[in-house]
């Protein structure tokens, strides 16, 4: 017995019998939530004998389906679905139909509905399937392919070959990729004519496909048709327009540039319809080598005012707002005009309420004590000599302020960059920046990664506002299905950043830091996502060495981790080293002879110093989990975060960081359960992180208050330490300093309650994790 063709009527109803059976089920089903009196209420649905396709993909094929769990379970809330034996006959028809469209020919399928004992009359449905033996692909020829046009069909990568189960849809995407790879070069009308024979005694197929091309053909007339907005003139051009559209007169016909034509068109902002198609001029030959391009656009509002206002756990409450001229001078020149603030409400002079609206974790940080702002415009170029090279260039103030570890203070700043696509999902971002401004780092931090422990030479850095130089490159690729809660697909991005005096920085800032950053994400079943991310950096020094001491490294160019955002058990920046700060002032303990030395009374901590690194490795692993009763608003998290952060080439308060922490069993593994919730501002996350590791052993110190004078100390007080406290000269009585020269031993252990409750770190962020 032989089924021959996809064209002729017979193939014809075939395929609209087909189509009805298989989209009728998700519509059906929804109108079949309720049940009228009588009818049996299915309990459970069962599929029995497959063994091709998962019992959950079948169930979307067909309307049958039990009630609701909370329904089944409780008996109260829930939707109650009933049985219809005519929707059941229909069914057998649809599962039929899906084995056949995937090779199953001979597939049989039957149903056995039994009571359940549960005393309100429901039933169990289950649907016997005997798959059979599938239909195998024979042979497969194609035809119409000349010296021109195999290379460009190339049918070697097909979906479909000979040997394998004849899968209707895998011929669908044979065909699809043979148009595709045609109009992508030159061959705008190409097209694929399929059909094929089923042998059901033999169980094998023949499928021939004729590929039709057309006549090779480049773009001739580009006709623009713009609408403005209603009541309004016409406020950009045809040559603005076609400027941005990046396709010319006498290029080669490519389906794949209108595309992207289209995208960067609406990516403009600048209308509210875009849409080009081949202009359907009856008096042009279909012989013809020049087809004609519609361009069909819709203006939208060239000016735009956007705000936003929010509250985050370490920026308080936090304010922005935005105006855009999006033809600024004409030619689609971009005008963003930007201002920022953040710590509303904690940062000096806008405190209130003494704080107390904002989180706790604030309060730990003395970075957070001023308000942190930003203010800039950026012009931005559409294109730069007709390429697809995008300039911008941006001035800038703001300070801004890394949790516990910084505060950085731009008086002015500018920054020069243009972005240009190497491949279609590939651009490469290059950029030159020229900041005059000073950072603030904490005092035992300077003293322990970079030895200025005496406050003159913290001031050299500190207190001087210094130029500070870098040339960057950002190339990333995007493949994913979903910008926000991806599903499938994969991420890869790579940062390069650069110092030195001859692209004009301060002498003492030279250094070269890289980061790269990787993820893959793959969905199991309907419900169920498995995410993984991979984030290395570096920071080399001046002799480009990875073994050397790196020298002095802008705090704000060092590496952290830890946090809502990196490895889930750790506070923020808390992974690594660590510095400690002595709540209470120090004692003098009696050493040999008149020495003296400085130690802590106790293990009181004022705050937590992060040190950071310039080497760092970050892994997260997640098992990402839909709601069943919320599953477009609410995401169940599992996750296994892994990292360290260490310092190359010194030693940190006294103790050097092994080699072996690029080995994995070195780093520090913390796993934990999070809940996502979807809101109109983005993804808002609260994890809960089990870290089983005791803080580490390091350096503590006391920062005295400066005097009068200004004479502000930081005295060692660590356990043990040997550092000479004597008189200071010319101070006041009883004013002691410490001897200059001496490393602060890492010996301070501090204390922690280890009960399962302390070992959890809450932590919460708004934004896609990664």
């Amino acid at each position: 017995m032989t089924f021959g063709g996809w064209r002729g009527a017979a193939w014809r109803r075939v395929a609209l019998t087909a189509t009805l059976l298989a989209a009728t089920p998700a519509a059906l089903r929804a109108q079949s939530t309720e049940c009228e009196p009588g009818e049996r209420e299915v309990r459970a649905l069962d599929f029995k004998g497959n063994r091709v396709f998962r019992a959950s993909d079948l169930a979307l094929r067909i309307v049958t389906s039990p009630s609701e769990f909370l329904r089944r379970s409780f008996r109260i809330i829930g939707t109650r679905r009933c049985l219809d034996s005519d929707e059941m006959r229909l069914d057998v028809g649809r599962l039929r139909v899906f084995y056949r469209r995937h090779g199953y020919f001979n597939t049989k399928v039957d149903t056995l509905v039994t009571p359940v004992k549960d005393g309100y009359g429901g039933v169990r449905v289950a649907f016997v399937i005997d798959e059979g033996t599938p239909v195998l692909v024979d042979s497969l020829r194609i035809s119409g392919l000349d010296s021109a046009i195999a290379p460009i069909a190339d049918t070697a990568s097909l979906a479909l070959r000979s040997g394998i189960i004849f899968d209707v849809t895998r011929l669908q995407a044979a065909i699809d990729s043979i148009k595709a790879r045609l109009r992508n070069n030159g061959y705008p009308r190409g097209d694929v004519a399929a059909s094929f024979s089923v042998d059901s005694t033999r169980l094998r197929a023949n499928v021939n496909l004729d590929v039709l091309p057309g006549i090779r053909a480049h773009i001739g007339e580009i006709r623009v048709t713009d609408e403005p907005l209603p009541g309004a003139p016409r406020k950009l051009g045809d040559k603005t327009i076609l400027q941005l559209l990046g396709v010319n007169a006498g290029d080669l016909y490519r389906e794949r540039e209108l595309i992207d034509a289209q995208r960067t068109l609406y990516q403009s902002d600048l209308f509210r319809h875009v849409e080009i198609k081949i202009a359907n001029d009856s008096t042009a030959p279909r012989n013809d080598s020049l087809v004609t391009l519609e361009v069909l656009v819709a203006e939208n509002y060239l000016r735009q005012v956007d705000t936003e206002e929010g509250w985050a756990v370490l920026d308080c409450f936090k304010a922005r707002v935005q105006l855009i001229d999006k033809n600024f001078l004409g030619e689609a020149r971009r005008l963003e005009l930007s201002a920022q603030l953040s710590k509303i409400g904690y940062g000096q002079p806008t405190r209130f309420a003494n704080g107390s609206l904002c989180a706790p974790a604030i309060r730990a940080d003395t970075f957070s004590a001023q308000l942190n702002y930003y203010t800039g415009a950026t012009v931005r170029l559409p294109s730069l000599f007709g390429l697809r090279t995008s300039p911008s260039l941006s001035v800038y103030s703001e300070r801004r302020g890394e949790y516990q570890a910084y505060l950085r203070t731009t008086l002015v700043g500018g920054e020069a960059s243009v972005t240009h696509p190497l491949w279609r999902d590939i651009p490469l971002r290059l950029a030159y920046s020229l900041e005059y401004g000073r950072t603030d780092a904490q005092p035992a931090l300077l003293c322990a990664v970079f030895n200025r422990c005496d406050a003159e030479s913290r001031a050299l850095i500190t207190d001087k506002n210094r130029p500070l130089a870098v040339g960057s490159a950002h190339l990333e690729r995007v493949r994913t299905d979903n910008p926000f809660n991806p599903r499938s697909g994969t991420t890869l991005r790579l940062d390069l950043r650069g110092s030195a005096k001859e692209i004009g920085s301060d002498p003492d800032f030279q250094f070269i830091k890289g980061l790269s950053d990787a993820s893959v994400y793959r969905a199991v079943g309907p419900a169920v996502t498995l995410a993984a991310r991979v984030r290395l950096g570096t920071v080399l020094g001046r002799t480009l060495s990875f073994g050397d001491p790196v020298g002095f490294i802008p705090p704000q160019e060092r590496l952290y981790a830890g946090g809502a955002a990196s490895v889930r058990g750790f506070q923020q920046n808390e992974l690594g080293d660590l510095i400690y700060i002595a709540e209470d002032a120090p004692v003098l303990t009696q050493g040999t002879a008149d020495t003296v030395y400085f130690e802590a009374p106790n293990e009181r901590l004022r705050r937590v110093v992060p040190v950071g690194g310039n080497s760092l490795i970050v892994a997260n692993f997640e098992v990402r989990l839909r709601s069943a009763f919320f599953p477009e608003l609410i995401q169940y998290t599992l996750f296994a975060d892994a990292g360290d952060v260490w310092q190359r080439g010194r030693a940190i308060g006294g103790s050097q960081h092994k080699a072996s922490a690029l080995w994995l069993n070195a780093l520090k593994w913390t796993p934990g359960i999070g809940v996502r919730v979807f809101t109109p501002v983005g993804p808002f996350q609260a994890n809960v992180g089990y870290n089983p590791y005791v803080r580490p052993a390091g350096a503590i110190y006391y920062d005295v208050p400066p005097n009068a004078q200004g004479f502000a100390p930081l005295y060692c007080v660590s356990p043990g330490n040997r550092i000479p406290a004597v008189p200071r000269v010319g101070g006041a009585p009883g004013e002691f300093e410490q001897v200059s020269g001496s490393t602060c031993p890492a010996t301070f252990q501090p204390g922690q309650s280890r009960t399962f409750l302390s070992r959890l770190t809450v932590t919460f962020s708004i934004g896609p994790d990664f």
